[in-house]
């Protein structure tokens, strides 16, 4: 199965949703197969992922990323997490007795559209939650970034654009306790309200509201760091994000303006790319566009697979010539991207894996689950439409990932 060792590759994957129930082997609400989360890591090992950044989607699964990076620290690759509540989780600021998922949809956007902040002290309490889980997780080396935070429009059946906007805008309010902490951020179709939200941030402002009475842990005065939230002498609470405050925009997929618009924001703003950033001739302009050093690589996994359909398949291939219908990439040009591994692995359905010997799982992949391993993919797609070497391009993002959220 292995090849001769090359140093020269090494992946840092920023997008992993390892929370996500595929990988205990239920889709959909059914159980097919055992959790292979053990399998996951060790062929993301072999494939040269050495760093994995775990995805907090909401309050439960920011805790379940802290149990799963903690669990499996022993294994193949290094783990790491995010906290935060994605937009498409945010009802669980309102909504009590509920366990927000990114995999559990209201489905419902007229019930969404009608969701409010009616039980106040319910909301501060959960925001409080969320703000002591980061706190608590500040003495944890492997806690890198608040997120995945941000704005979905493309997703209203999960939560209404008020809230979205509310709950971005409350998160990163806490994210200003925290100015050293670099933010993991989501964006679909939304990008004048994205980076007005952001700019207000950088550029800092004054909250003459304080709707959820963040004022109440702050002393009255000027603080001595000027990126810190403080509370003048008018009484209001005065929010800026740290000069030094790096962000990335993950599994980017709008137009080369709106990536202009967010690079533009800060030099500490990056862009996070992955297979659902490379489906469209649009999608590989931006990638053109995008400068190595403000770039970023992730799977999305179990999402955000490159398929045979996309735009960016063709750029699987070194030679031009074969056809992308009936040959395999991994014969023409892929097979760089893995100088340990031998052959590819084999992909089976879901329901078929736990069939198959258990000595042999290790080498099995379930069919249409995105996993860490296919990190190669992605460079090679961004290799090729660079017109670099994958060396270069897996270094220059490897560098680049550790300056934003750590070795």
């Amino acid at each position: 199965m292995l090849k001769k060792m090359s140093p020269a590759l090494k992946f840092y994957d920023i997008g992993v949703n390892l929370t996500d129930p595929m990988y205990q082997g239920i889709y959909n609400g059914k159980k097919y197969h055992e959790c292979d989360i053990k399998n996951v890591l060790h062929r993301a090992k072999v494939s040269k992922v050495q760093n994995l950044l775990l995805t907090g989607s909401s309050i439960q699964e920011s805790r379940s990323a802290i149990q799963l990076a903690h669990q499996y620290r022993n294994e193949d690759t290094n783990l790491f997490y995010t906290l935060g509540v994605h937009p498409c989780c945010v009802n669980e600021f309102i909504l009590k007795d509920t366990q927000s998922t990114i995999d559990n949809p209201t489905d419902d956007i007229d019930f969404n559209e009608k969701l409010d902040v009616i039980d106040l002290n319910f909301t501060k309490s959960k925001l409080r939650e969320l703000y002591g889980l980061i706190a608590e997780s500040c003495k944890d080396n492997q806690f890198r970034a608040i997120g995945e935070i941000g704005l979905d429009y493309d997703r209203f059946y999960y939560s209404s654009k008020k809230m979205q906007l509310l709950f971005f805008e409350e998160q990163l309010k806490l994210s200003c306790f925290f100015p050293s902490l670099p933010l993991f951020l989501h964006m679909r179709s939304c990008s004048s309200d994205f980076v007005a939200v952001l700019k207000k941030f950088i550029h800092g402002f004054v909250d003459t509201s304080d709707r959820f009475d963040f004022k109440a842990d702050l002393e009255t005065g000027k603080n001595d760091q000027s990126h810190l939230p403080c509370v003048n002498n008018d009484g209001n609470v005065h929010y800026k994000f740290s000069p030094e405050r790096k962000f990335v925009t993950h599994s980017f997929t709008g137009s080369v303006q709106d990536m202009q618009n967010i690079l533009a924001l800060s030099k500490n703003s990056y862009i996070g790319m992955n297979g659902c950033s490379f489906k469209t001739q649009e999608n590989i302009e931006c990638l053109k566009e995008v400068p190595l050093d403000r770039l970023l690589l992730e799977t999305d996994a179990p999402w955000c697979d490159i398929r045979r359909t996309h735009e960016s398949y063709k750029h699987l291939f070194a030679n031009n010539e074969v056809s992308t219908e009936k040959d395999d990439p991994w014969d023409f040009g892929l097979s760089q991207a893995y100088p340990e591994v031998k052959e590819w692995y084999k992909s089976v359905k879901r329901d078929k894996l736990d069939k198959k010997p258990v000595q042999d799982r290790e080498l099995l992949t379930v069919k249409s689950r995105n996993e860490p391993c296919f990190m190669g993919h992605v460079a090679t797609v961004v290799a090729s439409v660079k017109q670099v070497p994958i060396e270069v391009v897996a270094d220059q993002v490897w560098n680049v990932t550790c300056e934003v959220y750590g070795q």
